[in-house]
């Protein structure tokens, strides 16, 4: 494979360069997966957080029921919630 020209070293290290772009993908797939892991349970908490507010202070639920006729727009969304009685 060396032929003197030093065609097997750059073989080898455009192998080396496969590996490492193939390792840098699966890396940056790992960090979005915990990125949409940690966004979810943001939005657990926070949800959780509002929903029990609103339990305990009926103008705060008020204010939130209003804010959910806008900030939904999925149809199925929508439904669900009016199904719960948030809409």
């Amino acid at each position: 494979m060396n032929n003197g020209n030093g065609s097997g070293r750059i073989e080898a290290l455009q192998r080396r360069a496969d590996e490492l772009r193939l390792k840098i993908a699966a890396e940056q797939d790992k960090r979005r997966k915990r990125e949409a892991r940690e966004q979810q349970r943001l939005s657990v908490i926070i949800g959780a957080a509002l929903v029990h507010n609103a339990a305990q202070h009926p103008d705060f639920e008020l204010m939130l029921k209003s804010i959910l006729q806008t900030a939904v727009t999925a149809e199925s969304d929508k439904n669900f919630l009016h199904s719960k009685g948030w809409l």
